[in-house]
């Protein structure tokens, strides 16, 4: 973790983040966020983010996708 050590502490500001959980993020994601447009495909990515399912305007299941499992555990 020595050459991220600068995004290390930047993600720790962060509240409930370890130093644990920031060096598993950085692991899973890096530190070259350009692969994701913004934090709504990030999150998807990684499986945090609840369906959408609607059909004849009815919602139904809402439950979120599989995803990245490393990088979940580390969010939650």
């Amino acid at each position: 973790m020595v050459p991220f050590q600068k995004e290390s502490k930047l993600i720790q500001t962060i509240p409930g983040i370890s130093e644990v959980n920031a060096s598993a993020i950085l692991a899973e994601i890096g530190a070259d966020m350009s692969q994701f447009p913004d934090e709504a495909h990030l999150s998807s990515w990684a499986g945090v983010c609840p369906g959408n399912n609607e059909s004849a305007g009815k919602k139904k299941s809402g439950k979120t996708q599989k995803g990245n499992s490393f990088l979940k555990g580390a969010l939650t």
